[in-house]
């Protein structure tokens, strides 16, 4: 899927935008496989979630507003995931910060009621692109990858759209693994929509809440753990 000529990428955005010629080269090495049995987390607020048949709001990797549809929907998205509980925690927004109380973490209420987590087994080895540090580095964009430049990393995710476009139908990466912006040393997961049918038919999928895990309680015992003031702010976006 091109991007459509009516959606132009803003000058100062497609100044340090590598083009989709020069990514296509830069990743032509890229493709790995996630391996069958590999365990993959997402972790949603809601059952339609696990695997999205739509979205109405995109996330890092967008794509950018301007391609909602009608009724707000995209026509193409990311589903987000990590390859560790611990990572998709941070990356969903299930664990953050308050910043009224400096060195603390906490569950939103919100998200211990209703969170849920979706584990992955996947049954077949599953061909990515690997957004690794040093292919970010030779493109120039691993600060901004990294850091998490909002608008910049909308119209970098749309590019990549086109990337994946480029490889022939047999055997064509499904999407791509990123350095993960909020737990750092570790690795996220962008599987694109139009991939999420060949998802479905090759993984096994387990959902559990996320308040009846071990794991939920072990962290509302963290030392660090501090439930939010009324009214207090988180570092979230």
């Amino acid at each position: 899927m091109l991007i459509p000529r009516e959606f132009v990428v803003p000058a100062s955005i497609a100044a340090t935008l590598p083009t989709l010629d020069h990514l296509r080269r830069a990743l032509d090495g890229a493709v790995v496989f996630v391996p069958a049995g590999t365990r993959i987390v997402r972790a949603v607020r809601h059952p339609a979630a696990v695997i999205p048949p739509h979205v109405e709001r995109t996330y890092r990797f967008g794509p950018p507003a301007a391609l909602a549809g009608e009724g707000g929907r995209y026509p193409i998205y990311w589903m987000y995931a990590a390859q560790d509980l611990t990572t998709a925690l941070w990356e969903s927004g299930f664990c953050t910060n308050d910043i009224t109380q400096p060195g603390t973490f906490y569950i939103p209420r919100a998200i211990a009621e209703t969170g849920l987590i979706a584990t992955f087994t996947v049954q077949a080895d599953i061909p990515i692109l690997d957004l690794d540090g040093t292919v970010l580095s030779k493109l120039g964009i691993y600060d901004r990858i990294h850091e998490g430049e909002y608008d910049w990393c909308q119209w970098f995710g749309l590019r990549m759209f086109d990337v994946l476009a480029s490889f022939a139908d047999g055997g064509a990466p499904i999407g791509f693994r990123y350095p993960s912006r909020k737990h750092k040393g570790h690795l996220a997961l962008a599987v694109q929509s139009g991939s999420l049918g060949q998802w479905r038919r090759q993984v096994d999928v387990q959902v559990v809440r996320f308040s009846e895990m071990p794991e939920f309680n072990a962290l509302r015992r963290d030392s660090s753990y501090a439930e939010p003031f009324e009214g207090g702010f988180t570092v979230d976006r």
